[in-house]
């Protein structure tokens, strides 16, 4: 089966080697993690993927792909309704609707940024991001901005959101619960590189619940273990 994305010898410099000899596949409709510890080269292998940072090596991704930054990155001066339109061809009354009410906005349409909470603002941005209905949504660190209890809370919309729509995802982030919660595999990225593959064994989709199973605790400890 042909890989959807595919990473061969990835390697990023600036004066040194932020990334060398990365390889990744990943399949179609697949949801990948990426952890490391700050400084690393997270970000940064989302970058090369978005064609945002000068690359050494080969990239094969779909052509409709989208990137969610974690400081929201929306138009302060956009309502959150035009902010979700933004990018799309056509005026779609009827999707932006959908988005709207899925992402729990409902009442919202017309509130600038600046009157939304941090939670709010980036569901906007997600639905931005899958107003377009892209093949590979990138997302970097989408949370890391918000408190523990919204961001459990944005964690479990996204899951519910993204549940069964055979969008391919990789997902950078610090947190390694959110990585088990959301992923099928979580990828270790220490010394440059992709180190480690830990597949994640359970059926989708997920309760938050399962944070507190003892399979799961076991996981999180490999994990950081691995770090």
């Amino acid at each position: 089966m042909r890989e959807y994305v595919s990473i061969n010898g990835l390697s990023v410099k600036m004066r040194e080697h932020i990334l060398k000899d990365v390889f990744l596949n990943v399949r179609k409709g697949e949801f990948v993690s990426i952890v490391g510890k700050s400084g690393a080269g997270k970000t940064t292998l989302l970058n090369a993927l978005a064609g945002l940072v000068k690359f050494e090596g080969r990239i094969r991704k779909p052509e409709k792909t989208t990137m969610v930054f974690q400081n929201y990155s929306l138009f302060p001066w956009m309502n959150a309704e035009e902010n979700i339109a933004f990018g799309l061809e056509k005026q779609d009354n009827e999707k932006i609707a959908e988005l709207i009410e899925k992402t729990g906005l409902v009442g919202r349409e017309q509130y600038l940024p600046k009157q939304l909470s941090g939670g709010q603002q980036q569901r906007v941005a997600i639905a931005r991001a899958l107003a377009s209905n892209p093949d590979l949504i990138l997302l970097d660190e989408p949370f890391a901005s918000l408190d523990s209890y919204t961001r459990m809370q944005m964690q479990g919309w996204l899951k519910d959101i993204i549940s069964g729509n055979g969008t391919t995802i990789i997902l950078v982030t610090h947190d390694v619960d959110e990585a088990i919660l959301l992923s099928d595999r979580v990828l270790l990225l220490r010394d440059k590189t992709l180190h480690q593959e830990f597949a994640v064994p359970f059926t989708k989709p997920r309760d938050n619940e399962i944070r507190y199973k003892p399979m799961f605790q076991r996981l999180k400890k490999e994990i950081i273990k691995a770090l």
